[in-house]
């Protein structure tokens, strides 16, 4: 009796274990879905009762060498253009996966049909979009026949297939929303008029209606604007020898004293003197004629082109006239402004140098001595060489970046330059023949106004 309960126990193991076996094996599984209309390879496709829809698509898409599975198409495969140059005057390759109308694909079953929005599934993972397949199911796809537009403020702007009875939340929703600095009360819709050419401007308030509530037709353009006044991030930049250089956010009151407290004031080094304030967008604005001056001869420009050129050279474009140093001093009392967004601000390391250059002995930089004049300096560089030019000395503010002619009442401040212009070097003879014909072309001119006057 034990002896057929255990040869029973044993055969019915062994059928369930077949029967297993036969399930997990896809060769016995296989089931024929027809994919056709806008795909690369429209054909019978053999598909497993797991695949579902985006699988069926995706077999379509593929080339047929490819495939893994056996397929048996409608008709002979055409060999892509991409491996193969075309012949002259055969039209080429649509480009499927750009114009496939995958928001309204049919399934038809069982003598029913059923239409299914696959890019809903692919961007927000609605399942219920992407159904299993099941044997002999057809599935057809469209090409796109309409678009809308979305554009501005959303995660995913672009042109999406147009569906009839899609509303403005449909789109929004395989947008991925709006970004955090959508301006809802500003929206607008370009609508075509029914000649396509002239439109209408449709402006919609989310902040009191609903996106779902917003119809949509064929071929809007809809603009979603960003408001510049939420989540701003206006900054300034604080570089050089302060304590905590880097980048402050600065709001509508912020004041250039504000970010000196943010950033810890200057440190042991620091140089407030010869702080560099400057406006961002300002000192990178072109001057349209300063660039017409750089590419001019000096014997092509009026006296005052080359000396605004000149001006132009030496001073920083956008900075702001403001005493950094003063500002600090009396605690954001006197010279203090308000930043703006893009604002920078530099501050130099402490330099207690005044530089010599040009035509003295030892050109370099000079410790400075509070009080002292230019001549203390070029007496500390060796004094002048035999080539400088006589007058030809200036003061080069480091301040203000002017260069002015030297004097005894003129103290010089750190960081100043001293430059000695050399002399020209001129030939005897050369002088003198030039005054000789000056002299001639004067003689002729006396003669001939006198001849002219006798007669």
């Amino acid at each position: 009796m034990k002896t057929k309960l255990l040869i029973a126990l044993l055969l019915l193991g062994v059928t369930l274990l077949s029967a297993q076996l036969e399930m997990l094996n896809p060769a016995q599984n296989y089931i024929s879905v027809s994919v056709t209309g806008y795909v690369k390879n429209p054909g019978v496709y053999k598909m497993t009762p797991m695949d579902r829809l985006s699988d069926a698509l995706e077999k379509a898409r593929k080339p047929l060498t490819e495939q893994v599975l056996p397929v048996q198409t409608m008709e002979e495969p055409k060999i892509p253009s991409s491996r193969f140059p075309l012949e002259a005057g055969e039209p080429e390759e649509p480009d499927y996966d750009a114009l496939q109308g995958l928001r309204r694909v049919k399934v038809s079953r069982g003598g029913s049909d059923s239409y299914y929005d696959l890019q809903k599934f692919r961007l927000t993972g609605d399942a219920s979009q992407n159904p299993l397949l099941r044997d002999g199911d057809v599935i057809t796809v469209s090409a796109q026949q309409s678009t809308v537009s979305l554009t501005g403020m959303v995660y995913l702007p672009g042109e999406y297939e147009f569906v009839p009875g899609d509303k403005l939340s449909d789109i929004l929703s395989l947008a991925q929303g709006f970004t955090p600095q959508a301006d809802l009360g500003k929206i607008v819709i370009y609508r075509y008029r029914d000649n396509l050419v002239d439109f209408d401007n449709l402006a919609i308030d989310l902040n009191n209606t609903d996106a779902s509530q917003v119809a949509l037709q064929a071929f809007d353009r809809v603009i979603v604007p960003q408001d510049l006044e939420k989540r701003r991030s206006w900054k300034i930049t604080v570089d050089g020898n302060v304590k905590a250089p880097g980048e402050y956010l600065v709001g509508e009151s912020t004041t250039l004293y504000d970010v000196l407290l943010m950033c810890g004031g200057p440190s042991s080094r620091g140089d407030l003197s010869r702080a560099v304030y400057l406006n961002g967008s300002y000192s990178l604005r072109t001057d349209p004629d300063f660039e017409r001056l750089k590419s001019l001869y000096y014997s092509q420009m009026t006296v005052m082109e080359y000396q605004y050129m000149r001006n132009r050279l030496r001073q920083v474009q956008g900075r702001y006239s403001v005493d950094v140093a003063k500002l600090w001093e009396t605690r954001g009392k006197e010279g203090n402004v308000t930043l703006r967004d893009g604002d920078y601000l530099y501050v130099p390391e402490l330099l207690q140098m005044v530089e010599v250059s040009g035509q003295v002995v030892n050109p370099g930089l000079v410790p400075w001595v509070r009080g002292k004049d230019y001549s203390y300096y070029i007496q500390q560089a060796g004094g002048y060489t035999n080539n400088r030019r006589v007058f030809g000395t200036r003061i080069i503010s480091a301040d203000s970046g002017n260069w002015v002619k030297p004097s005894r009442k003129q103290a010089l401040e750190p960081g100043d330059v001293i430059f000695v212009s050399e002399k020209n070097e001129r030939q005897f003879w050369t002088d003198l023949k030039d005054t000789v014909a000056v002299a001639a072309s004067v003689l002729t001119i006396f003669v001939s106004v006198r001849a002219i006057i006798a007669k």
